[in-house]
């Protein structure tokens, strides 16, 4: 497999983490033994540090760096071991992404003095990838953003949901990018701090988290929006049902009542006994429904609470 010197720095890049070219560039330890295993199916990060020589330290591990937010096993994974002298990863995927070129990749390290500088150029550019489907993610967030105005129903609803699921996933992306940030700083500190890539591709990591939270929040506000328009709808339509039921009431009652099949109902005898009855139950439900009026127990709940406050006087000018 092509292996790469750039000045200083080596950048040995193989097919599968578990070929025996790859494996005779790591170190003989438990750690490394534990990652090789749990490399073989990768559903999460995986990171390890070996800082306790000094000069010789070292960081490896596996980067699940694509995920196809509509199939759980379509990911993609960098596997890399990283230390002062050598850059090892498996074979990167270049066909599926337009910001993974090899040749560019080449270009950018071309002038890099150290490992850690060729780590970040592939950080920086797989990170650049998730800013640009970012960018197609944020369109249609915008679409959604207006549907909820336009026309809101429960389609919506099933659509902010989506579109939640699917920035969880690229905040679960990108921690994994700030965490290898951390962990290179930690290893191999002012060396990593004061390269030019590693400072390019840590804003660009920043930029890309800040972006995530963003969009983050303006999903909860969405989801809190569609609450509270459904709670408000839900109130008004057992309100309306309260209502009815109510006014309702005297003809079901006065229904039930001359419905009775006893045998001495003076009632029954009486000549105006039918007009005495609707008049009765008309008025009966005229009396409920401006008594309901009223209290304010009809209208729009919002519009009678507003109605309801202290009333300023307009001053007249003098």
């Amino acid at each position: 497999m092509p292996r790469y010197s750039f000045k200083d720095a080596i950048w040995q890049e193989e097919g599968d983490v578990r070929d025996q070219e790859f494996l005779k560039f790591l170190p003989d330890n438990q750690k490394m033994h534990s990652w090789i295993r749990e490399s073989r199916d990768v559903s999460v990060n995986i990171l390890h540090a070996d800082t306790s020589k000094q000069g010789d330290e070292a960081i490896w591990g596996s980067l699940i760096y694509r995920q196809n937010p509509k199939r759980k096993d379509d990911l993609n994974v960098f596997h890399f071991y990283l230390s002062r002298d050598i850059l090892v990863t498996n074979e990167l995927n270049y066909d599926v992404d337009e910001d993974l070129d090899k040749n560019s990749i080449l270009k950018q390290m071309k002038e890099k003095e150290s490992t850690i500088e060729l780590m970040m150029v592939l950080l920086g550019d797989m990170i650049s990838s998730i800013l640009h489907q970012i960018d197609v993610f944020e369109e249609q967030l915008r679409d959604l953003l207006w549907e909820i105005r336009e026309r809101n129903d429960k389609n919506t609803l099933d659509k902010i949901e989506v579109v939640r699921h699917e920035i969880l996933l690229w905040q679960n992306l990108v921690m994994g990018f700030l965490e290898i940030k951390m962990a290179i700083f930690e290893a191999f500190g002012e060396d990593a701090e004061n390269g030019k890539e590693y400072i390019r591709t840590s804003t660009r990591i920043d930029r890309c988290i800040m972006l995530v939270r963003s969009y983050k929040d303006e999903i909860n506000n969405m989801v809190d929006m569609e609450n509270v328009v459904a709670n408000y709808r839900g109130n008004e339509i057992m309100k309306t049902l309260t209502v009815l039921t109510t006014l309702f009431t005297p003809v079901m009652a006065f229904g039930a009542l001359w419905g009775m099949n006893f045998k001495n109902m003076p009632e029954l005898e009486w000549s105006y006994g039918y007009l005495g009855s609707l008049i009765l139950i008309i008025a009966s439900t005229v009396f409920l429904y401006f008594y309901l009026k009223h209290r304010g127990w009809t209208g729009d709940i919002l519009k009678t609470a507003l109605n309801k406050g202290p009333k300023v006087k307009k001053q007249q000018r003098s």
